[in-house]
Order: structure tokens, then C-alpha cells, then sequence
């Protein structure tokens, strides 16, 4: 049991180990494109979920249609994001754009962190801010590969 014990603290002690010396660094990402101002088309409310659609310009993606299903966990407050989205490029093709994050809700606001990876390879971080009240949506895309 003594080894046992000190097995364990050991490995506490080496995890705390490796997971110190940081020294504040940060993780940072590189903005792709600026701010977009999305145009709503809908809100659809469940009782166990919500969706809402959107669509604008979104630089070099185009003109996109996408859509964010909510699903709260039980505080309400918060909970899980999947994104869709399609943007109609000038060549005649799409970017096709699949994601997953996280949102909270502040007041009014929804405000969604969503890991997208699009069909040429290249993955965002997006933030996604919809204003329920002023009927507001904002979609920011940052490069994470």
C-alpha cells in the first residue's frame, strides 16, 4: 500500500512538474478575414434546442449560408454549438465548412466558439456573436491551420 501511495504522489508531483514553467504564455490566433455582420434569416426554437441561419459576405468563402444549432445543457446558461456552412465561391464551386464548439449566454447575447474545418483543408476558429435582442449576428474567423 506504501508503494502505492507514493506511486501516486509521484505522479501527481510529475504532472504538476510538466505542466508548470509556462510563464504566462498565451495562445493566440492570427485573424483570416475581418469582422462580417451576417444577415439573420431565422430563429427556430425546440424545447430542446435552437437553430439559427445566417447569411453574407464572408470575404474569401463568399457568399455563405450557415447554420448553428444550440443545444443548452441544464443550466440554461450555456452549452454546446454544431455549425454548417456553405459559401457559393466566384469559380463556381463551394468552401464546405463543418464545426463544433461551445457557447454562453450574456443577457440577450449568445456567444459561440466554433472549431470549423473546411473542405480544402483549412481549419478557423470562429467567434460567433448572435444578439437575440437587437437581432444582431456577428461572425469572426480566426486561422488555426
Amino acid at each position: 500500500m506504501k508503494k502505492f501511495l507514493v506511486a501516486i504522489f509521484i505522479t501527481c508531483f510529475a504532472s504538476t512538474a510538466f505542466a508548470d514553467g509556462h510563464g504566462g504564455t498565451s495562445l493566440a490566433f492570427k485573424q483570416r478575414q475581418d469582422s462580417v455582420v451576417m444577415n439573420i434569416t431565422s430563429v427556430n426554437i425546440t424545447d430542446k434546442a435552437g437553430a439559427i441561419t445566417a447569411e453574407g459576405n464572408m470575404g474569401e468563402y463568399g457568399r455563405t449560408y450557415l447554420t448553428y444549432t444550440l443545444t443548452p445543457d441544464a443550466s440554461g446558461a450555456g452549452g454546446m454549438v454544431m455549425g454548417e456552412g456553405r459559401g457559393a465561391l466566384k469559380d463556381g464551386t463551394f468552401a464546405i465548412g463543418s464545426g463544433a464548439g461551445s457557447y454562453y449566454r450574456d443577457g440577450t447575447k449568445f456567444v459561440m466558439h466554433i472549431l470549423f474545418r473546411i473542405n480544402d483543408g483549412t481549419q478557423n476558429l470562429d467567434k460567433v456573436v448572435f444578439d437575440a435582442s437587437a437581432r444582431t449576428l456577428t461572425h469572426d474567423v480566426y486561422i488555426a491551420k
